[in-house]
């Protein structure tokens, strides 16, 4: 932490000392990090280890820095000329904008606020009913396939160990005699499988598999003594 401030002071005096000292006042008040471990840079006959600079900063300096392209150049100048040694170089800086309430940039808010796909996942019910409309809208009105999604129940699980957007898993519950003419009629059984997997895509996961079962009975109450 010493010796970011120290690059950072030291930064910021080069910008005022090269005639700009409202952009040295700006790096002064920005927090700066060190991106990453560094990477091996051939520098003619030696060998150095460059840098990436975030300078975090607050929405109005962001959009004040980031207006005039000249402005980030003169900043990443003078960061080049303070991280120039026989060892070190800069290999780039960002303009980072510190978020409201967290105080930090995205680069490190993310990292305690995965995406989650199953808290936007359409209930079940209405993914079978868009299944239901998608059949009665198509060619030939499958109204017989779509009064049996009706009478479905549809359960939904993330497949483990997917990457993003993430794969999910639907199993269509149907009424025994529904299941049974799905089991006798492939065809059907194909548009049921078709219009749930329609209807259930998204932007942010991806449907895996549509598989058809028989609806399970209710758990019997226990008697009342």
């Amino acid at each position: 932490m010493i010796a970011v401030a120290a690059l950072r002071a030291g930064a910021a005096e080069l910008l005022a000392a090269r005639g700009e000292p409202e952009l040295g006042a700006l790096v002064a008040a920005a927090d700066v990090e060190i991106i990453g471990a560094g990477e091996p840079w051939a520098m003619g006959s030696r060998a150095v280890t460059a840098h990436r600079i975030a300078l975090v900063v607050d929405a109005p300096v962001h959009a004040a820095l980031t207006a005039d392209p000249t402005r980030v150049a003169a900043i990443r100048d003078a960061f080049d000329a303070a991280m120039k040694t026989p060892e070190t170089a800069l290999l780039d800086l960002a303009i980072v904008l510190r978020l409201p309430a967290v105080r930090i940039g995205w680069h490190r808010a993310y990292r305690s606020a995965p995406p989650s796909y199953e808290a936007d996942r359409p209930p079940p019910e209405a993914v079978l009913e868009g299944a239901a409309a998608l059949l009665d809208a198509g060619a030939g009105a499958d109204t017989k396939a779509a009064a049996m999604l009706r009478r479905a129940t549809l359960e939904a699980a993330e497949v483990p160990g997917t990457s993003s957007p993430p794969l999910v898993r639907y199993v269509v519950r149907l009424e025994p005699p529904d299941r049974v003419l799905a089991e006798r009629e492939p065809e059907i059984a194909d548009r049921l499988r078709r219009a749930v997997h329609d209807a259930g895509t998204r932007a942010s996961e991806a449907v895996a598999t549509v598989e058809l079962a028989v609806a399970l009975p209710a758990s019997p109450r226990p008697a009342r003594h």
